[in-house]
């Protein structure tokens, strides 16, 4: 492993990644495991120290493909290199360029440092790669919290995600012609719906939450207008997901659509407490409603108690944070449009939960046992979680119901 990544890195210092005319001096291969989870799937993540002939040293992680060609095709990781490089590589640097320098640190939006890419997606695809920064190293963690965050953490989270929004919104504002040409590089994975709507998903997993909530509350949902309107969402599948995921203009954003605890990573004061974060693995993006974001993200990381005290709290923070985080003159979605938005599109983020949720409260020892015992990946995936994991589908199922966002 060493020899192929001095290998590797040698003739990425001699392209010019750390700077023009360097030479690799020395490396040193770290362990850094806690920096990213469940990634497996997708790429093999290394970390390491360098150190370049000018003198400058430099902490990163490097990503490698899955070799696997079956479930490189299958979770279209060509795509989702491509994508991040793109991310890296064009997408932001315009947008921050549209945004210009900040005042102070207050609407700064801060991701690891991009230093290279490369995915030829061809029979090159072994040396495949992205090269970013160890923010680990710089006091950014993931979340201890299994699954759902608490008020100061998801705080923290919706201000980044506005944040993150705002320069869409300024970008737009100042260059909508080359705006218009960025988000042309984006290349769409089916994560970000078309799977859901194949072979009956979408109603499989959401029959899960809605079957148990039933049963908890029969007389209210069973001939509730909005639980009819679901079922009639989930029927028609493929539909409902392609016009959660249509442009909605004026109030399209590059959605990071891949945003909950497993992207975030959180700096934390003396006593605990996050006081920043910062987003990763822009692997999925997707021009789109903000409230694509904003469901998925609320969706699989509060609890039902969590919703019903401080849903409105959580959505105000979001649009205050957007509204200050842009330059006077642009046009933001106010609180009634952002509801209107979540009407419209919030079914996508339930259907992130449907299998983010059972998959964050999934264990090994029932990942193991439902393996040697079903025959039908179907009911391993509706399994996946237990009886805990349908229980927060059934009140995730009932807050959407309650809040009437079935108007898609």
């Amino acid at each position: 492993m060493e020899f192929i990544v001095e290998k590797e890195l040698k003739e990425i210092v001699d392209e010019g990644a750390f700077g023009k005319n360097c030479n690799l001096v020395s490396f040193k291969l770290h362990n850094f495991n806690y920096m990213v989870r469940d990634k497996e799937w997708c790429y093999q993540q290394i970390y390491c120290g360098v150190t370049i002939s000018d003198g400058s040293h430099h902490n990163i992680m490097i990503k490698l493909k899955n070799q696997d060609f079956g479930v490189r095709e299958c979770f279209d990781i060509d795509i989702l290199f491509h994508n991040e490089s793109t991310f890296y590589e064009k997408i932001l640097p315009f947008l921050l360029e549209c945004r210009g320098p900040t005042v102070n640190d207050e609407n700064a939006l801060f991701v690891p440092r991009y230093f290279y890419g490369r995915h030829n997606c061809s029979e090159l695809m072994p040396n495949d790669l992205i090269v970013i920064e160890n923010v680990s190293i710089l006091g950014y963690y993931l979340c201890n919290e299994k699954v759902f965050l608490d008020y100061d953490h998801l705080t923290i989270a919706l201000q980044i995600i506005a944040k993150y929004h705002g320069l869409s919104y300024t970008a737009k504002h100042k260059d909508l012609g080359r705006f218009r040409d960025i988000i042309g590089c984006i290349k769409e994975v089916q994560f970000n719906g078309q799977l859901m709507s194949q072979n009956n998903l979408l109603k499989s997993f959401g029959q899960r939450g809605m079957k148990l909530l039933l049963e908890r509350d029969g007389d209210r949902y069973r001939d509730h207008v909005h639980m009819r309107r679901l079922n009639e969402l989930f029927d028609d599948a493929k539909n409902t997901m392609m016009q959660t995921l249509k442009v909605r203009e004026p109030f399209s954003v590059i959605c990071h659509l891949d945003y909950h605890r497993d992207t975030l990573m959180f700096q934390y004061d003396e006593c605990g407490r996050p006081f920043d974060a910062l987003t990763i693995d822009f692997t999925m993006p997707h021009y789109g409603s903000p409230a694509l974001d904003l469901s998925s993200f609320l969706y699989t990381s509060t609890a039902q108690q969590m919703r019903e005290s401080h849903w409105d709290d959580l959505l105000d923070i979001y649009c205050s944070t957007l509204a200050k985080c842009v330059p006077p003159g642009v046009r933001v979605p106010n609180r009634a449009e952002i509801d209107a938005e979540m009407a419209a599109t919030a079914i996508n983020g339930l259907a992130k939960a449907f299998t983010g949720v059972p998959y964050f409260l999934r264990s090994r020892t029932d990942e193991l046992d439902m393996l040697m015992t079903s025959d039908d990946p179907m009911d391993y995936f509706l399994a996946l979680g237990g009886d805990v994991a349908t229980e927060c589908l059934a009140d995730t199922v009932q807050h959407l119901v309650d809040m009437g966002y079935t108007d898609v």
